[in-house]
């Protein structure tokens, strides 16, 4: 933005999808890096753990991720978070591969980021190392997917990614009720 002196490329667009969006997005023909929440292999475990999954069916999302990147000539980037027991097994990460390779190709990137505790969110486990690897193995197998295993930082003073939010959210209902 010159605006602000930061290049184009240096922003990230983040989206769980929205329907018909990614399409009027893509006709902008921005600079910027389209992240979209993914963290499931299929509809069904999609829609449990991103419940507003169920209005953009999976399969209609992809495509139109393989649309955004077709026309904007920018590779797509799938956030896919790890949560232990849920979406971290070898056969997830070959169920990853498989669709991202059917419904958009080559050109896309996945970022996996091992799920850092929350204590509003005590259901969800981190994954161990150990699981880590083998989804990232398991991916690295499967060509054409690249992808980053995010390194977690601050996750003993809970400041890591995602956890700050619910201190701060608790931090104000706290406060809202104590006059």
């Amino acid at each position: 933005n010159k605006d602000v002196g930061i290049g184009g490329r240096r922003f990230t667009i983040s989206t769980v999808g929205v329907p018909n969006a990614l399409s009027k997005l893509a006709a902008h023909k921005l600079q910027a890096t389209l992240a979209v929440s993914l963290h499931a292999p299929d509809q069904a475990l999609r829609e449990k753990l991103v419940p507003s999954a169920k209005a953009y069916p999976l399969e209609n999302l992809l495509e139109d991720c393989k649309r955004y990147k077709d026309v904007t000539g920018k590779r797509v980037t799938f956030e896919y978070t790890l949560l232990q027991g849920e979406n971290d097994s070898v056969e997830h990460a070959k169920a990853l591969a498989k669709i991202l390779r059917q419904k958009v190709g080559r050109g896309c990137h996945v970022n996996l980021l091992p799920w850092n505790p929350v204590a509003d969110a005590p259901s969800h486990k981190r994954p161990s190392a150990g699981a880590v690897k083998r989804f990232s193995d398991a991916l690295t197998a499967e060509r054409g997917i690249t992808h980053t295993v995010r390194r977690t930082r601050g996750l003993e003073a809970d400041a890591a990614c995602g956890q700050l939010t619910g201190v701060f959210e608790r931090k104000i209902v706290e406060s809202s009720f104590a006059g």
